[in-house]
C-alpha cells in the first residue's frame, strides 16, 4: 500500500488498527496492550491469537479464556452463543477495555486504537485540503465517522493543540 494510501483518513476503517490496541489497564490503570487481532477470518484462530497483557501490573488475559454470550435459542433447544466485538467505539473491540489514546475536547471526545491510528486522524484534521484523491465515498471511513466539529475549521488548531498535549504527556 503506498503512503498516501496509509495515511489517507478517506481510504481506512477504525477496523484497519485493531491488531494492536492501545489500552488503560483495568486493574492498574497504567497503559497496555490488547495485540493479534484481526477477526476477518476463521474465528477459532483469531479468538487463540487475541491477547491482553500489561507490563506493569502483569495482568494478562486471553481473548478465548473470556465467557461466551448466548444470542438465542433455536426452536430445537441448542443456544447459539459467542462473542461480541465493540466496534467503532473508544474501547478495544474483544475486551471492553478503555482506549489509551482518549482525548477529551470542550466539544466531545476523540480516540484512537493506537498511535498510527491517532496520526491518521491528527493528519486528516490538520489538512485544508482534504482530498479523497478519486477514492469512492465510503460511509465507513475514518473521516467520514469523525463527528463535524472535529472537521470544521475552526476547531483544528484547538484540536490539533489537545492532540499534541496528549502526545506529550
Amino acid at each position: 500500500m503506498d503512503d498516501n494510501i496509509k495515511m489517507n483518513a478517506y481510504a481506512l476503517r477504525n477496523e484497519n488498527f485493531i491488531d494492536t490496541v492501545d489500552v488503560s489497564c483495568p486493574k492498574c490503570g497504567t497503559r497496555a496492550l490488547v495485540m493479534g487481532g484481526q477477526p476477518f477470518g476463521i474465528i477459532k484462530e483469531y479468538e487463540d491469537q487475541v491477547r491482553f497483557s500489561c507490563i506493569s501490573c502483569g495482568y494478562a488475559v486471553k481473548y478465548s479464556n473470556t465467557p461466551e454470550s448466548t444470542f438465542y435459542t433455536n426452536s430445537s433447544g441448542v443456544k447459539k452463543s459467542g462473542r461480541i466485538l465493540i466496534m467503532n467505539a473508544p474501547c478495544d473491540p474483544f475486551f471492553g477495555f478503555g482506549v489509551w489514546y482518549y482525548i477529551e475536547t470542550r466539544y466531545g471526545s476523540l480516540w484512537a486504537y493506537n498511535e498510527l491510528h491517532l496520526s491518521v486522524i491528527e493528519n486528516y484534521i490538520a489538512n485544508p485540503q482534504r482530498s479523497r484523491n478519486g477514492l469512492p465515498n465510503q460511509n465507513n471511513s475514518i473521516a467520514s465517522r469523525l463527528p463535524q466539529w472535529a472537521k470544521d475549521a475552526k476547531n483544528r488548531e484547538y484540536l490539533l493543540k489537545m492532540i499534541n498535549r496528549f502526545k506529550s504527556k
